[in-house]
């Protein structure tokens, strides 16, 4: 396990592996710490575009970039404990104490190992949408259609999916990254359409998009990599306490996985919201937070 350096800069921790580790800071400076775990198409800087609900709540958050990502430097073949280890090791960097965890997506299976493996450091944990366990053909088909394909051929044949990754983003260079969010939204729930129709979220989005494509396809394919193998640890290990927060209007991932992860987690609370999309962390993100650091 890589070891963190004496110093952490405001934006970039130093690893004696020679890795950087990529992150930043928002809110009140002196509240409740929270760290946040990305989606797949995220990055550091994710969080709602009024920072002032950050510092209503008292929340400091923390974002981190996943190795391959934005300021953090790659590491092939990295596990989903690799990274929970370089988040715990920036928190002794930051001196944090204890601190709530928070997943979206793609993050929550680091949140949840995050949770299973410090449960004495962290207080709470709390999930959005997460990505079920992609070990095996039902967690596939918990997916949208397309992604649930995507996922499964980079199962099977890892190679030539890094190849169809490269061309995608070559493809995907060529126009705006403004034409690749308005189609993401486009298939999506009405719900999600609405959320992305706040700009400051929108031109946030297109941002972190913008950084990920100079970054190239391979953190994508690392992270793919990385989250279609077996985690290391059973949800029913977990011990503290997780919100697991879902939209019934999710067509990325369906809510039915929440209530499978409610079951098997020991003290896990499930909150359903029949009006919200799989982008309930932005159009939910007061009541998820106050939740979160209520402990």
């Amino acid at each position: 396990m890589a070891r963190l350096a004496q110093i952490a800069t405001a934006r970039q921790a130093q690893l004696q592996d020679g890795r950087r580790l990529g992150f930043a800071q928002y809110g009140d400076p002196e509240g409740s710490p929270v760290i946040v775990f990305h989606d797949l198409w995220g990055n550091r800087s994710i969080r709602h575009p009024d920072d002032s609900i950050l510092v209503r709540l008292g929340v400091r958050l923390i974002g981190v970039d996943r190795p391959g990502y934005g300021m953090s430097t790659r590491k092939v073949g990295r596990s989903l404990m690799d990274v929970v280890d370089d988040v715990m090791l920036l928190s002794k960097a930051l001196k944090l104490e204890r601190f709530a965890i928070l997943g979206f997506s793609a993050g929550g299976p680091y949140a949840l190992a995050c949770a299973y493996r410090f449960p004495q450091i962290v207080s709470r944990c709390a999930v959005i949408a997460p990505l079920p366990p992609l070990d095996h053909a039902l967690g596939f088909r918990a997916l949208h259609p397309f992604y649930g394909r995507l996922f499964q051929l980079a199962s099977g044949n890892e190679s030539f999916f890094r190849l169809l990754m490269r061309g995608f983003i070559w493809f995907d260079a060529q126009r705006g990254a403004e034409q690749y969010i308005r189609e993401l939204g486009g298939s999506l729930s009405y719900a999600d359409q609405k959320v992305l129709s706040n700009i400051n979220l929108f031109n946030s989005r297109r941002e972190i998009w913008e950084e990920i494509r100079r970054g190239g396809s391979d953190p994508l394919v690392d992270e793919v990599a990385t989250l279609i193998r077996p985690w290391g640890f059973h949800l029913q290990s977990i011990r503290i306490p997780v919100d697991i927060w879902w939209g019934e209007a999710d067509a990325f991932c369906s809510p039915v996985v929440g209530e499978r992860m409610a079951g098997l987690i020991p003290n896990a609370r499930l909150r359903l919201e029949e009006q919200a999309g799989h982008f309930m962390l932005f159009s939910h993100w007061s009541a998820i937070l106050q939740q979160l650091v209520a402990s």
